[in-house]
């Protein structure tokens, strides 16, 4: 079972193996469930999350993977579920409540460890080392998933999402309307100053046709001003950071320079970004609505013929739009094309983390945490598991094995709302329960887009690593908390005022006071310190 993690045939062969431990599916041909039980006698497992994508297929109406998922488990899922904009407040208030918790949670956001110290999640090693094969695998294949999920304790409390197979393909990238830049005569950018006289030309060069100065030149869906470290970290404007240098995205800031954990928003570079941010605003090259607009209206401008660049989305979301604006606007070439050298060289692409920051624990609640260790093995880690749940689904429906491998059908392919919602409809491949995906999958999906799937493939090597995700004490995160809130806020509105000229980048001295004066040292010595554990550094 060791070599599931290897994406090929091996995993393909593991399909037709029986389950020898953990969940088992049952023997129709008995009457009785693999272990033993009567046919019909499930057990239950309530398992609180956020609801499905689309709520008119609510994981309430036991969709199809997951009674599929029943059906080999003997395990029946009854499901509490709350929409994604309200299960952090929702979740919180209950986890503080401490009383009726279900027996399996997805986690508020926040550190999960929290939940460990007030033991309302319990810890799953001895479980996992009896009942857990596919987890230990998959531990000892990753080790860099092992030790994020690993609390400074030693002990493991929760399971992620093993998400990296989509990088392969699908990441935060540079696209371009190449149809714009063959009908201006401009090559591709490859440098910063290169995106700036594009930029320009796309301001002035009437690049739609139209005959109207209506062009958005570089059009972002960035929320600066929110307090929400994740809506800062995405922000596509920082995605040219990189450029100088600079890792303020995927790692927010932090980074390392050898061993030592640096803090990027007080990098004297930092200044130089802001300046050349703050000229492509002022010169209308920048979307004006770009701190405050939401993701509909973002797509209507993308889709709209109006828009020539963007960095705020994956790069499988090109080709999509590309789809979407033929009828209207044909000819239309959004592409992905490398990330821009900076004035010193500088040129990389931050690799999305192995895991997301979203987290599943077993609550002291269970009263059944072997049933529920066994139902998280099988549908999280076990081959079988990864291909219903998280990838392919249901042979007969989504896929059908070709030469021994899954292979996605025209119902997901070519289903005309995407594929990505084919698959969630069906219960598959979503946030609200730990997933690991795996490359054919993505590849398959987005194999319909050579040209950009062939793009993505050659940015791939720009990549370098994020600063890894680790677990941190209650202690340390309590006061890294109360550090770095009024810093967060501090600094996102100082970067959004020196992108729009509210402020002059002359105050940038002043920024950098301030942050110091609020302790920031503190937060990049607690930063260290979990480095330092994280690599097994001693001093």
């Amino acid at each position: 079972m060791k070599e599931f993690t290897k994406i090929g045939p091996l995993l393909i062969i593991l399909l037709a193996a029986v389950f020898s431990t953990g969940c088992k599916p049952k023997d129709a041909g008995t009457g009785t469930a693999a272990d033993g039980s009567a046919a019909g006698t499930l057990k239950k497992l309530v398992f609180a999350t956020t609801e499905n994508t689309d709520p008119n297929y609510s994981y309430k109406n036991k969709l199809p993977v997951w009674a599929e998922l029943e059906k080999r488990t003997g395990v029946e899922i009854e499901f509490e579920v709350t929409a994604a904009a309200d299960f952090n407040s929702v979740m919180s208030v209950r986890m503080a409540a401490g009383v009726n918790l279900p027996d399996i949670a997805r986690l508020p956001a926040g550190n999960p460890l929290q939940y460990a110290v007030n033991g309302l999640i319990i810890p799953l090693n001895d479980l996992i080392g009896q009942y857990g094969p596919n987890i230990t695998a998959l531990f000892e294949n990753r080790s860099d998933v092992r030790k994020t999920l690993t609390a400074p304790d030693g002990k493991i409390y929760v399971v992620a999402a093993v998400v990296d197979a989509r990088s392969n393909v699908n990441f935060p990238s540079f696209s371009i309307r190449k149809d714009w830049l063959a009908k201006l005569g401009i090559s591709e950018p490859d440098t910063i100053a290169d995106w700036y006289t594009m930029l320009k030309a796309f301001k002035t060069g009437d690049p739609n046709g139209n005959g109207k100065a209506d062009e958005i030149p570089l059009m972002e869906e960035g929320r600066i001003g929110s307090s929400a470290n994740a809506n800062v970290s995405a922000n596509g404007l920082f995605r040219f950071a990189t450029a100088w240098g600079l890792h303020l995205y995927m790692s927010d800031g932090w980074y390392t320079v050898g061993d030592k954990v640096v803090y990027d928003w007080l990098d004297p570079r930092l200044r130089d970004f802001l300046a050349e941010m703050h000229k492509w605003y002022a010169e209308g090259l920048i979307d004006p609505e770009f701190s405050t607009q939401n993701n509909e209206q973002y797509t209507a401008k993308a889709i709209g013929n109006i828009a020539g660049a963007d960095t705020s989305t994956m790069s499988m979301m090109f080709p999509q739009w590309n789809q979407r604006m033929q009828a209207s606007y044909p000819g239309t070439r959004w592409e992905t094309v490398d990330p821009p050298m900076g004035p010193n060289g500088d040129r990389f692409l931050i690799r999305e983390t192995p895991i997301e920051n979203v987290y599943f624990g077993i609550t002291r609640d269970c009263k059944d945490p072997v049933t529920a260790l066994k139902w998280l093995d099988y549908m999280y880690a076990s081959p079988e598991g990864q291909i219903l749940m998280c990838n392919f689904g249901i042979e007969g429906d989504t896929y059908t094995m070709i030469d021994g491998k899954p292979t996605f059908g025209d119902t997901v392919l070519k289903y005309e709302r995407g594929s990505g919602l084919a698959m969630e409809i069906r219960g598959m491949n979503t946030p609200s329960f730990p997933r690991i995906l795996m490359s054919e999958m993505i590849e398959q999906r987005f194999m319909i887009y050579p040209d950009e799937v062939a793009a993505a493939k050659k940015a791939s090597q720009y990549y370098i690593p994020p600063f890894p995700v680790i677990m941190a004490t209650d202690e340390e995160n309590t006061e890294y908390v109360s550090i770095m809130t009024d810093i967060d806020t501090l600094r996102n509105e100082y970067i959004f005022d020196f992108i729009t000229g509210r402020k002059n980048i002359s105050q940038f001295d002043s920024y950098v006071n301030q942050v110091k004066a609020m302790g920031i040292d503190r937060a990049v010595a607690i930063k260290q310190a979990q480095y330092n554990r994280y690599q097994g550094i001693t001093n």
